[in-house]
């Protein structure tokens, strides 16, 4: 029997849904999962002839009895994702688990409208998978409420993959918020420094006085120069450019920026209403804050000796985001419930 998992593939390789992707697919390797390449195929929608010929090259390998992960969204197209799991469910005794990265029902609505919950195309979806691995348990609690009843377990957060250098961080009242999406606008107004990685902000963005615009620098070189102050997670303050309702959905989701925070050894800053919240306050690896705006109040209470508690907390916590613990966690959990029947490890 063959462990399988998918790997989307993508130009942008800086891209949050490239990172998340290549990191899971890192970390599954290291359990002796292999990888089913795909990418975002072109003309596929009216084309299901084309659509039968890529899912039969795809699938060819997986043999009766594997299993096979899905991250989900595959992305490319709809009906190729249906057809794709249509199609694993015609090989004998598969089994088929969905590591789930986003939700788009929630992503680009709001969860508290009135869904066709039950033909909503997402939740048909995931409820034909054998497990599904949810990002933390706030959205494996919300995903029951849509009668999405399928096992569940939560990963609780993302690995990122790094093993480069990093530097001793010492306590700076300053922040980072590293972003893919082009920002508008910002509402602050602290005069604690904000550090924005971004490729595109707008001009009032650049002119803030509290920010310092780095432009485009890649990830990884990002962790391997911050050399102290805070991460920050919250989305609130940032009117980003996109159609997707981060504001809410951010409750449910596990950020990539968290888990890259936290891999670069560096204290986080969530809202209070974030699905990680509770796990930062109690573990003393980060700091809880609903406007940033209020950010030079809160760090005036925070001196060097609290900020090097925080550094002593996170170290196990980087220790293994960086090599990939959670998601192998997970999957290890997952065989465990589909292979041997432990139960124990569902949600």
């Amino acid at each position: 029997m063959t462990n399988w998992i998918t790997h989307l593939n993508l130009v942008n390789e800086e891209s949050a849904i490239s990172v998340v992707t290549r990191n899971t697919v890192e970390s599954a390797k290291m359990l002796g999962f292999q990888e089913l390449n795909h990418t975002r195929y072109a003309n596929l929608d009216n084309n299901p002839k084309r659509r039968k010929n890529i899912l039969e090259a795809l699938l060819l390998p997986v043999q009766p009895g594997d299993l096979v992960v899905i991250q989900i969204p595959l992305w490319p197209q709809l009906n190729f994702q249906a057809e794709f799991i249509a199609q694993l469910k015609t090989i004998t005794n598969v089994k088929i688990v969905a590591l789930v990265h986003d939700i788009p029902t929630w992503m680009f609505g709001n969860a508290e409208e009135n869904y066709d919950i039950e033909n909503d195309f997402w939740f048909q979806q995931l409820r034909q998978f054998d497990v599904l691995l949810m990002a933390n348990d706030k959205a494996i609690a919300k995903l029951k409420e849509f009668d999405v009843n399928v096992p569940m377990i939560s990963m609780k957060i993302w690995d990122y993959v790094y093993q480069g250098p990093i530097i001793q961080k010492k306590f700076t009242k300053k922040l980072y918020y590293v972003s893919g999406r082009e920002i508008n606008s910002i509402n602050y107004t602290s005069s604690t420094p904000l550090h924005i990685y971004d490729k595109n902000v707008s001009k009032s963005v650049i002119e803030n006085p509290s920010v310092i615009w780095k432009g485009f620098v890649p990830s990884d070189e990002i962790i391997a120069n911050i050399d102290g102050g805070f991460g920050v997670v919250m989305s609130e303050n940032f009117d980003e450019r996109t159609s997707m309702n981060f504001t809410y959905y951010n409750q449910f989701n596990n950020p990539t920026k968290l888990s890259f925070y936290i891999a670069a050894g560096l204290p986080v800053i969530v809202e209070s209403k974030s699905a990680h919240a509770k796990l930062i306050q109690d573990r003393g690896i980060g700091l809880v804050v609903d406007n940033l705006n209020d950010i030079d109040a809160v760090l005036a209470k925070i001196d060097a000796d609290k900020y090097a508690s925080m550094l002593t907390a996170l170290q196990p916590w980087q220790k293994n985001v960086s090599e990939g613990f959670f998601i192998q966690r997970a999957l290890v959990a997952a065989l465990r419930y589909i292979n041997l029947g432990f139960d124990d490890v569902l949600s």
